[in-house]
């Protein structure tokens, strides 16, 4: 459910905050409350991660969180994410959703001065039917939106960089199978997928076929070591990209788009996402995961080929 994906995303926050005490070598000692709400969380990761995960199995873990708000009863914001904890066990593993509201209302009115409170506020007005509606009413909008692209003119791109050199627009590459592959240096599903974009790049090689990965200026530069700030920099960010770029093995040509890496245009709310070009500029598939072996890259990158009478991938000796 996306009101469960949207969730998860605060609650990965607060894993962040928890564990980044071990990541980070100069960071102060964590407070008890935080050790003690990481080994509950550690506990009932191992439970999910072994397929425990039902209200039966994770009573023990349950009953820990009410142990732990009772043992620390001062209202402050270490406090609100034990709540907010329990509340994400119903909500996102337990699929209590009634339960987790409940939690949710108990902290906005418990914590009502915590950032925690501002969380849950926010998700407890994406799980009322309202809510709900809304989430509804835009996904079948975006439906709609990436349905109404395909055939269309692809929305043309402003390259402010490229490793391609001369590259300046989109529309520069007509005439070839265009794969836009949005992504950024921050995005771990992205990176992850990078290996089976490397493998397209090598199947198309002698084919007619460009792969670009589009990003934009976000500020700072992710997953080269310790993250460098480039805010108010945009040279050194791009500057960057071709050490990204051997760092990670990327065998396609990159590209700063002037146009957000969210592009509406093309209906991205989040990336990767992978787009297929005709060369006759039109956009034939959008919203595709580069590493979705069930998306069929290759297959539709071919039918395009067969259909333009362009030359197909070399087939492998047998």
């Amino acid at each position: 459910m996306k009101l469960r994906s949207l969730f998860a995303i605060c609650v990965l926050s607060i894993a962040t905050v928890l564990s980044s005490f071990a990541q980070a070598p100069a960071a102060p000692v964590p407070s008890p409350i935080v050790t003690e709400l990481n080994a509950i969380v550690g506990k009932v990761r191992t439970k999910i991660s072994a397929g425990n995960k039902t209200a039966e199995a994770l009573a023990p873990e349950l009953a820990e969180f009410d142990a732990l708000l009772a043992k620390y009863a001062e209202k402050t914001e270490e406090t609100a994410r034990i709540a907010f904890m329990k509340a994400s066990l119903y909500l996102e593993v337990l699929n209590d959703e009634d339960k987790a509201r409940e939690a949710l209302k108990g902290i906005v009115a418990d914590y009502p001065t915590t950032k925690i409170a501002t969380q849950a506020a926010r998700v407890l007005e994406q799980t009322s039917p309202e809510g709900k509606a809304k989430a509804a009413a835009a996904a079948e909008a975006r439906k709609a939106k990436l349905a109404g692209l395909v055939g269309a003119p692809a929305p043309e791109l402003h390259f402010k960089w490229s490793s391609k050199g001369d590259l300046t627009t989109l529309s520069a590459l007509k005439g070839k199978v265009v794969v836009l592959d949005f992504w950024a240096t921050w995005c771990g599903p992205c990176i992850a997928s990078f290996p089976q974009v490397r493998e397209h790049v090598e199947h198309f090689k002698d084919s007619p076929v460009t792969f670009i990965g589009v990003t934009s200026i976000q500020g700072f530069v992710a997953n080269m070591g310790p993250r460098i700030n480039t805010k108010d920099d945009p040279a050194k960010e791009m500057a960057l990209m071709p050490d990204f770029m051997k760092a990670k093995e990327i065998t396609w040509d990159v590209a700063f788009s002037e146009e957000q890496v969210f592009n509406p245009d093309y209906g991205i709310q989040g990336i990767p996402y992978l787009a297929i070009i005709a060369p006759d500029g039109t956009v034939r598939h959008t919203g595709l995961h580069p590493g979705n072996k069930a998306a069929d890259i290759s297959g539709k990158i071919e039918a395009i080929l067969k259909e333009f009478n362009l030359p197909l991938p070399t087939k492998k000796a047998e």
